[in-house]
């Protein structure tokens, strides 16, 4: 027969490899105290955790004799959780309350003869049970910087011929070290935890961050994840066709979570008013004012030309006034077509081009110093200042050198000309580079292997299938599944917005046309996208998600 020398190193052992495989601390819990059991024969023990907010909470019990071992909340019954500080100054105090406070161990041959202890929880627990507890030890446990972090109790040490005694020093100390390695256990959960709340913590406030930088897409970081997690979790079902074997760990599921969340972090970059950009001469304001005040002025001068003819018998009353009524017609229709070019949602011809151009060579005359009010920055872009400081001719549409500051040309002109959309070229790009940058800041994240998907999965969703996307080039094969699937999610989203300034809400059978295009054109996952449509997933999130209005009579069929 083994001495309990034997059996205690191969409780050791055992726990030591439970440990290093990562078990449940639950389960090194009750490992670590019935191993510590064993050492005195210990009838019952009792385990409480104290919690980083100062909670005590039984979480683990076990009788041998009752043949009773309750793990997790259902202990509550027996010992509700206590709040610490509200029990410091009690006077009398429970055995494992008094340990917990005072950091100090208690070992008693009789636990019903000492005094200073508030006992009637155990003399509770021994009618109900027909039970008789006599000797205890009751110790604490402590993490690394040496908090307390679990009281443990045991109760009736027995010798070999299961007489109840006291607990021995010998005991005492040996069944300390053996639980000291739930304690560990504990610690280490802590600290995962600790560590997956900052975490967690860091990406909710980024991500809000980034929505809020915007009131335009005030939402997108945060309801990405959740249209990325639906189409995931059909795809994880399905058990026929390309996502039969398709599986995701919880590593996988969480890295995916991140990544959503995290997708546009880049955007923290990219100035407010490209991403807020819903006019074509929009910068900080809508620049459209500055070009009607100016059609203003040319109707005055028509005016004025008008009334001066007038005064001078130019020619006949009806003559000049026809002639003034068209100058105005012509200018009103002028300023609406500019209007409309400037809203963006309308592509630009060949023709719109000629017209813009034909327009901006009409001029008007400038008699107030253009320097007066500017700051010391933009001042220092205009490199010939005496030319703004005296009357002047300028053109009804302006591109003029100062307009160019750094990459970004701000010129009224060469905006209007914008063949679709309100950004231009370089704006674009301004745009697209938040991705790059969401790559660079992710990868200097420091993720552990398991989460080292992150940066592939929130980093493609601007790649597309037939490899045209950016920024890499990416061809479907060379992603991997949940990034595809974060690239659908990013484009739904957009579509269905009701928040972006520069289009109106669309209708969800506009959102699939244009999806379905984008999948017959080598944007989207052919597969993916059949699976987002035949699951529901388009019309499960619609109903939660997007405003009723837009949602209108659909056959999916037409939509595949």
């Amino acid at each position: 027969m083994a001495n309990l020398n034997d059996i205690l190193l191969q409780d050791m052992i055992t726990l030591s490899g439970k440990m290093s495989d990562g078990c449940d601390p639950a389960e090194i819990v009750a490992l670590a105290v019935e191993a510590a059991s064993r050492i005195a024969d210990a009838d019952g023990c009792f385990f409480f955790h104290i919690t980083p907010t100062r909670f005590m909470n039984l979480i683990y019990s076990h009788v041998n004799s009752l043949n009773t071992s309750i793990s997790g909340t259902s202990n509550m019954a027996l010992f509700p959780s206590v709040y610490l500080p509200d029990i410091k100054n009690k006077q009398n105090k429970r055995p494992a309350e008094a340990c917990a406070v005072n950091k100090e161990i208690i070992n008693s041959s009789n636990i019903f003869n000492e005094p200073s202890l508030d006992v009637s929880s155990l003399k509770e627990f021994d009618e109900a049970n027909n039970y008789t507890t006599v000797s205890s030890l009751i110790f604490p446990l402590f993490n690394s910087k040496h908090n307390i972090i679990a009281v443990v109790q045991f109760i009736n040490a027995r010798d070999p011929k299961g007489k109840i005694i006291s607990f021995t020093a010998d005991d005492q100390e040996k069944m300390i070290a053996v639980c000291q390695m739930a304690a560990l256990a504990l610690e280490r959960k802590q600290l995962s935890e600790s560590y997956t709340q900052l975490l967690e913590s860091f990406v909710d406030v980024l991500a809000k961050a980034i929505d809020s930088k915007s009131p335009y897409t005030g939402l997108h970081c945060q309801k990405v994840p959740i249209i990325t997690r639906m189409l995931a979790s059909a795809a994880v079902q399905e058990t026929e066709g390309p996502f039969k074997n398709f599986e995701m760990s919880d590593d996988d599921w969480y890295a995916l979570h991140i990544a959503s969340w995290l997708h546009d972090c880049g955007k923290i970059i990219t100035p407010e008013y490209i991403i807020d950009k819903s006019a074509k001469l929009e910068t900080i304001n809508n620049r459209i004012h500055e070009i009607r005040n100016r059609f203003e002025i040319l109707r005055r001068d028509a005016h004025i030309e008008y009334l001066q003819k007038r005064l001078n018998n130019i020619d006949t009353q009806e003559n000049l006034q026809a002639e003034f009524v068209a100058a105005v017609k012509q200018l009103t229709d002028d300023f609406e077509f500019i209007g409309r070019c400037n809203i963006g949602d309308t592509p630009l011809t060949d023709d719109d081009i000629k017209r813009l151009d034909k327009i901006a060579e009409h001029t008007f005359m400038r008699y107030f110093n253009r320097m007066v009010g500017l700051s010391w920055g933009e001042k220092k872009l205009i490199n010939t200042p005496s030319t703004y400081t005296k009357p002047e001719v300028e053109h009804l549409l302006q591109d003029r050198p100062e307009q160019l500051s750094g990459p970004y040309n701000q010129g009224e002109l060469v905006n209007l000309k914008i063949r679709q959309g309100t950004i231009n070229k370089a704006e674009r790009e301004k745009i697209n580079e938040h991705i790059v940058t969401t790559i660079n800041m992710l990868k200097n994240l420091p993720f552990p292997p398991e989460l080292a998907n992150i940066v592939e999965y929130a980093g493609a969703h601007h790649e597309r299938i037939d490899g045209k996307g950016y920024p890499n080039g990416l061809t479907g094969d060379q992603m991997s599944v949940p990034a595809k699937i974060m690239a659908i999610a990013d484009v739904y989203e957009a579509l269905t917005a009701r928040d972006r300034p520069y289009k109106e809400p669309k209708k969800l059978s506009e959102v699939l046309t244009i999806m379905r295009d984008m999948k017959n054109s080598g944007h989207l996952d052919p597969d993916l996208y059949e699976l987002f449509i035949k699951s529901g997933v388009y019309m499960d999130y619609a109903k939660e998600y997007i405003d009723k209005e837009q949602i209108d009579d659909i056959n999916p069929e037409e939509f595949l």
